[in-house]
């Protein structure tokens, strides 16, 4: 009996214990949730004797990301097409889209709610008019914003963009230098940058495509339906003295890549059969998967749905691990001399003149 009592008096005990130990916890729990509604810091952090706490870290470090937003002017143009508008692009517009500095969807009818402006065709607004699209975008964004930005990214409506990310890796380059970023690929002898991840242009880069290939069919191909549109653009590009920068390079501390073809779920997963043999051919380097797929500072992803935009907002803008703290530093900007250094310009005479090239697509 004594025994049996024992074992109650201890069972009783532990129950307390453990309720003592919740209501500490709840306690504790809702001093925090406190804590972050009013920006107040509870319990001062080793980092700091003036109570600074990773609450008040994190909004420091919000507060230098938004610092980046007007010292680093990125113009979105964003491809899209009728049947796309709501499928798509408004959901580019509720998320990511929000957070360029200036915000154009161009495609083959207007759509004012979204600002979408028509740069081809009524009957061009399809896949096979992606070449003529970008180029008539381009132009129209350089006639009308061309002096008032420093960067111009081009995505499509599928694409997810963390724009943060993108400043950051920008702010190593100076706009003026003749650049465009993305990631790299090579067909028929050529290099260029895959127009599904997404690519950047300087805003020298944007000028000299305007002023000297445009309207120059020898160097940098016309208006045409079916135009491989990235193939075309890193021609284009390339014979006006532009650099070519992999992203996988563009910041020397981190060696790997921050634009991607495919969504981010297919680099996740470890095995070779989530990469379709398409892209590993035409990848200038090995592709990785897994853990070790992606830059920590990764920037774009092609292929992603609706849902997965919004899923992505709240992970990267709203959810939080407690204790987790970053410190960031900006990297430093390169000088013209290490940017010729580092990416040389490939010097590809067979892309001189395009009526003498002598690889090219049947479409050419």
């Amino acid at each position: 009996m004594a025994k049996l009592r024992s074992w109650q008096l201890r069972g009783q005990l532990h129950l307390l214990t453990g309720f003592i130990t919740g209501f500490v916890c709840a306690f504790m729990l809702l001093l925090f949730i406190y804590d972050v509604h009013n920006g107040i810091s509870c319990w001062p952090t080793s980092s700091s004797s003036s109570g600074s706490s990773d609450y008040t870290s994190s909004r420091a470090m919000n507060r230098f990301s938004a610092d980046l937003s007007p010292a680093i002017r990125v113009l979105c143009m964003v491809l899209t097409c009728p049947d796309y508008v709501e499928r798509y692009a408004q959901h580019v517009y509720a998320t990511w889209g929000q957070r360029c500095n200036k915000l154009i969807f161009v495609s083959s009818e207007n759509y004012e709610p979204l600002g979408v402006v028509q740069v081809v065709d009524s009957d061009g607004g399809n896949y096979e008019d992606l070449w003529n699209k970008t180029r008539e975008g381009f132009r129209y964004v350089w006639l009308e914003y061309g002096a008032q930005y420093d960067w111009f990214l081009k995505a499509d409506d599928d694409t997810y963009v963390i724009m943060e990310n993108l400043r950051h890796m920008l702010s190593a380059y100076d706009p003026d230098m003749p650049i465009y970023f993305g990631y790299q690929m090579r067909r028929y002898n050529v290099s260029y940058m895959s127009g599904g991840a997404s690519y950047v242009l300087s805003r020298e880069a944007l000028r000299r495509f305007m002023s000297e290939a445009y309207s120059s069919a020898k160097i940098c191909p016309a208006a045409k339906k079916t135009g491989i549109e990235d193939f075309y653009m890193g021609i284009c590009l390339q014979n006006v003295g532009v650099h070519l920068i992999d992203s996988k390079r563009a910041l020397p501390a981190e060696q790997k890549p921050k634009f991607f073809p495919l969504d981010v779920a297919k680099y996740l997963f470890n095995s070779n059969v989530s990469i379709p043999d398409w892209l590993r051919e035409m990848s200038v380097s090995q592709i990785a998967t897994g853990n070790d797929c992606c830059s920590n500072y990764s920037i774009a992803f092609h292929y992603t749905k609706p849902e997965r935009m919004y899923l992505y907002e709240f992970l990267l803008y709203n959810l939080r691990v407690f204790g987790r703290s970053y410190e960031e530093q900006l990297p430093a900007q390169l000088t013209a001399e290490e940017l010729f250094e580092l990416f040389p310009i490939e010097n590809n005479l067979d892309i001189r003149d395009l009526s003498q090239m002598h690889e090219k697509p049947e479409n050419f």
